[in-house]
């Protein structure tokens, strides 16, 4: 079971760093609103502590970031391009991204 935890915040820990990154701010910037150190913030990240209710909701509440997103790496809500983008992996932004401007290179040569 305490390795079933240890995994499932190193990967609580990497949404929330892409969540983090996809909006641009810093460690800085989240460790204000959680009310905790800089220090203490990046053991979120890394998963070495885990994220409480209380700071998903902070996150959601401020941010927009998606509890269900956070704890399961699964998107429910209907299509928001800002939601989307704190919501997702880089992998799934890159994809995103890639979908887009090959959609607006076929429009160009039309």
């Amino acid at each position: 079971m305490e390795k079933q935890r240890k995994e499932a915040n190193i990967q609580i820990g990497k949404r929330l760093r892409e969540a983090r990154n996809n909006l641009g701010r810093n460690q800085a910037e989240f460790a204000a609103v959680f009310g905790v150190s800089e220090e203490h913030y990046r053991k979120y990240e890394s998963g070495a502590t885990g994220v409480s209710a209380d700071k998903l909701l902070v996150l959601y509440t401020t941010y927009g970031i998606d509890p269900t997103y956070l704890i399961t790496g699964q998107c429910i809500k209907d299509f928001d391009l800002d939601y989307y983008l704190a919501n997702c992996s880089k992998e799934q932004r890159n994809k995103l991204f890639d979908r887009i401007l090959a959609y607006m290179s076929r429009l160009v040569k039309m």
